[in-house]
């Protein structure tokens, strides 16, 4: 297991569910604490794609968001009892103490996985993030349309996540590379710098130099 601190059980924050079918992974939707309660949403792209299940029987497809105080059965079936003579082991095995008592941060490791195809990832603290995907934009000086010809990225998807339609986890997972590693956006200002105004991609490169 990775020690660093981006690594670090102490700092997930929330649970990203994935549901394993036999050849990818598909994005259910996120657990998280909202004050002193918990909630959860679907998205929206798996609501609507076809042949999928819901989380449990207190998640129905026919809503995306889930409130309540107390932690949803699906998700504390998921952790095994602390009298388990094994509970200490699954614990040191996931770098954590014996005495966490925080259901995200044993969801997020003890609680992984379990006899369903639904598989639990943790999400940590400084993980990029939409407002991070905007702060980066805005410092390319790009408008939605630009930066979608730019990075090869549908503009529709763009929009979703600017709208809060969807998470677009995947895609921000892309667009975090070319933020932490600029030189990669050169490679893209070859590729597709083409199809941008001659100025637009004038001042993109002094942004970056």
């Amino acid at each position: 297991m990775m020690h660093s601190k981006f690594f670090n059980p102490l700092n997930i924050k929330a649970i990203d569910v994935f549901l394993e079918k036999r050849t990818r992974r598909l994005y259910v939707g996120r657990l998280k604490r909202q004050g002193e309660n918990y909630l959860f949403d679907y998205d929206q792209s798996y609501m609507y794609h076809p042949g999928v299940i819901p989380l449990g029987p207190e998640f129905p497809l026919t809503h995306q968001s889930f409130e309540q105080k107390q932690l949803y059965v699906s998700f504390a079936d998921r952790l095994p009892d602390r009298e388990n003579p094994a509970y200490q082991d699954y614990c040191r095995s996931e770098n954590i103490s014996p005495d966490t008592k925080d259901p995200i941060i044993l969801l997020g490791t003890i609680g992984r996985r379990g006899p369903s195809s639904f598989i639990f990832e943790p999400a940590y603290d400084n993980e990029f993030g939409e407002q991070d995907y905007q702060k980066f934009r805005d410092s390319l000086g790009l408008s939605l349309e630009d930066f979608s010809l730019l990075f090869g990225i549908s503009l529709s998807i763009l929009q979703k996540i600017n709208k809060g339609q969807s998470s677009g986890k995947d895609i921000l997972k892309k667009i975090e590379l070319y933020a932490r590693f600029p030189e990669l956006i050169h490679y893209e200002i070859q590729k597709n710098g083409k199809f941008l105004h001659t100025k637009k991609i004038d001042a993109l490169i002094k942004r970056i130099s």
